[in-house]
């Protein structure tokens, strides 16, 4: 028995390589990932030096992921194709973070989509090439590698369970040694800061764990029904008035929008955002803290149409493909409409990207209208729709009640990615100089005209609100910086966590000074100058916003209200099922006519995205124009529909059915 315990710990040539293996192959993954992550080497020796304990949880952790090899066969085959796992997501997550600010997440495996339909914008045909080259050699190796270690034993010595058992052990009281000493702890506000606080692998897997709901501490019925109680006793403290005019409401969402001017290095020919200026306190203007920068615009939207804060929820979570999946939730729009408004949302995007027609539907909103149910639109240089296009639809969605109306519109034509080129590509109006590299000069440059375009959208909205015999009010606000390489120098004086908002109203509203506010904060402040009463989320944050408590508070109201028993709201607060119209105007059919070998569809409201199905078969369709769509001749006795569609042929909605046998076609 002696022998076989001498034996079964005796370390061999193999054990002593699998061991090496592991551990050197983990401090090159920790290089690997950490340098991703921070840019520079000088960084990682940076973190290594100053936060060590930091370095080891991170170590740990890759020791403790690729310890699996020990109790595999074909241990190198393993390693090989873990390290290269690792190594990608670390890679994917450092161009996430050149193109929108923010590293890769769990929650990106849900938008998965999403960036496949934008991937054009970012992505170029080398890099394409590149990526199928990589794979074909981790193909090649792995094969190589499966082949060889086919005869190894899986267990050489129980010196490595003992390892795998160590790590297990170590792991765990390490990282809560330095959480005590505060060298980590998770930055919800800031999830770039966090990941380099915290260290890479370690911020990754953590994105997936607190995926986990987890009830705060505290959690009652009891507790809920005090904090209800103590926003009850401040709301009958209030002596504001309701404005009896009800004035419409419009939410103007402004894609990556920033005041250039900030930018001390550069120099513009003209102001890029005059209107914007003019609406603003003098120069000053206002800004609000938001939950993301250089994409994942949904969350700043999704805090500002509910009051809720987005920090509560997992890093990186787009909240419209979790939590507004299949349940309806408070908003802007429920607590409009239950003062006898009418919800319009606008955006000149794909009305499912983001899954926004369900969401919007699960918020409130009447109608939906994306750029599906638009026409003679135009397209910048990168392929995103412009602002201007808008203005006619707001004026439409306030037009379509003879009440009150929110109007919630959603810029897009600022859109990142901004070419490093764009000085030899285009010759826009507004030039630039100044002390810039070529490449962020290049960004800058295509990304102010861009944001003139906008701005000018921004007037003609003003214009649009002077004309009217309503009162509205307008509330613009950006949802996060642009995605400028400027933003990614850790040497760069912006806040990329702060976006500028401003009021504008066609009628005499008060004074205010909303300085360096939370964008979930925006409703409730735009409620209050609307003169409109607040819904149950702008009530807390408008009379507890002073209490001691207030933070503990609002953990305890968000899972409460998004994944706990409602206490909190009362009866006639809570969200009703809700059915969402998809376009201010119905799609029709009024008539068939012949065209030579082709069918006329007469009707109204068609667009580019419209297309004709027969017994419920998609055909090809031409658009002609809104009046008039062109299919092949069919048999008589199908059945004609024509259906919206939006990104990746999803169904938006659907006209009247036609039955082909009734018709009688007239010759054209």
């Amino acid at each position: 028995m002696k022998k076989d315990l001498e034996k079964n710990f005796k370390i061999n040539k193999e054990t002593v390589k699998e061991i090496l293996l592991w551990l050197i192959g983990g401090i090159l993954l920790l290089f690997i990932t950490e340098y991703l992550l921070r840019g520079k080497v000088r960084y990682v020796k940076l973190l290594l030096l100053n936060k060590p304990g930091v370095f080891l949880v991170n170590y740990l952790l890759i020791l403790l992921i690729t310890s699996l090899m020990f109790i595999l066969k074909r241990k190198k085959t393993f390693y090989f194709l873990i390290f290269f796992v690792i190594v990608t997501i670390s890679g994917v997550s450092k161009y996430l973070t050149i193109v929108r600010g923010v590293p890769f997440t769990f929650s990106d495996m849900y938008s998965i989509g999403e960036a496949l339909e934008i991937a054009g914008n970012y992505v170029t045909l080398p890099m394409i090439i590149g990526v199928f080259i990589f794979l074909a050699v981790v193909i090649g190796i792995t094969i190589f590698l499966f082949k060889k270690e086919k005869n190894n034993k899986r267990i050489t010595s129980l010196i490595n369970p003992i390892l795998i058992l160590l790590t297990i052990i170590v792991f765990p009281l390490v990282t809560k040694n330095q959480y005590e000493k505060g060298n980590m702890g998770y930055m919800r506000w800031d999830i770039t800061a966090s990941y380099k606080r915290n260290g890479y692998v370690f911020s990754t897997i953590e994105s997936a764990v607190k995926y986990i709901r987890v009830k705060p501490k505290g959690y009652s019925k009891a507790a809920i029904e005090e904090i209800r109680a103590k926003v009850d006793e401040k709301e009958k403290e209030d002596s504001r008035k309701i404005n009896t005019n009800k004035p419409n409401m419009i939410f103007i969402q402004l894609e990556a929008f920033m005041d250039p001017t900030k930018i001390k290095e550069a120099k513009f020919s003209e102001d890029p955002i005059p209107n914007f200026r003019k609406i603003c306190n003098g120069n000053k203007g206002y800004m609000a803290n938001v939950p993301t920068t250089g994409g994942g615009t949904v969350r700043t939207e999704y805090e500002v149409m509910t009051g809720n804060n987005i920090d509560y929820l997992t890093p990186g979570e787009i909240p419209n493909n979790t939590i507004l999946k299949g349940k309806y939730y408070n908003s802007i729009a429920t607590t409009l409409k239950s003062q006898g408004y009418g919800a319009h949302a606008i955006h000149n995007f794909q009305g499912n990207f983001y899954t926004r027609n369900n969401a919007y539907e699960k918020l409130g909103f009447d109608t939906f209208t994306s750029i599906e149910y638009m026409n003679d639109y135009e397209k910048n240089e990168r392929g995103w729709v412009k602002d201007t296009i808008l203005t006619k639809y707001i004026e439409k969605a306030l037009d379509s009640t003879s009440g009150s109306d929110l109007v919630y519109t959603i810029t897009v034509q600022g859109h990142s990615a901004y070419p490093i080129d764009a000085l030899k590509l285009y010759d826009f109006p507004i030039k630039i100089d100044g002390d810039l590299e070529e490449n962020d000069k290049n960004q800058l440059y295509y990304y102010v005209n861009q944001l003139k375009e906008t701005d000018d959208f921004i007037g003609d909205v003003i214009d649009l609100v002077d004309n009217r015999k309503e009162d509205t009010l307008v509330v613009f606000y950006s949802d996060h910086m642009p995605a400028l390489n400027l933003f990614q120098n850790e040497d760069f004086y912006l806040d990329a966590y702060e976006a500028p908002f401003a009021f504008y109203s066609n009628f005499k509203i008060n004074n205010f000074d909303f300085d360096n506010i939370e964008s979930y904060n925006i409703s409730s402040l735009a409620m209050n100058l609307a003169g409109v009463e607040y819904g149950p989320m702008e009530k807390f944050r408008t009379y507890l916003k002073s209490d001691e408590n207030y933070i503990k508070y609002e953990e305890l109201l968000e899972y409460d209200i998004l994944f706990g028993k409602n206490y909190y709201l009362k009866e006639n607060e809570k969200a009703k099922k809700n059915t969402i119209k998809m376009g201010l105007d119905d799609v029709t059919i009024t008539s068939l006519e012949h065209d030579n070998d082709y069918i006329l569809i007469k009707g109204t409201n068609f667009t580019e995205n419209s297309s004709a199905y027969i017994n419920n078969k998609k055909i090809d369709t031409r658009f002609v124009d809104d009046k008039t769509l062109k299919i092949n001749q069919s048999k008589k006795g199908d059945v004609l529909v024509v259906k919206q569609l939006g990104r990746n042929n999803g169904f938006l909605s659907q006209s009247n059915s036609i039955d082909l046998s009734q018709m009688n076609l007239v010759k054209n």
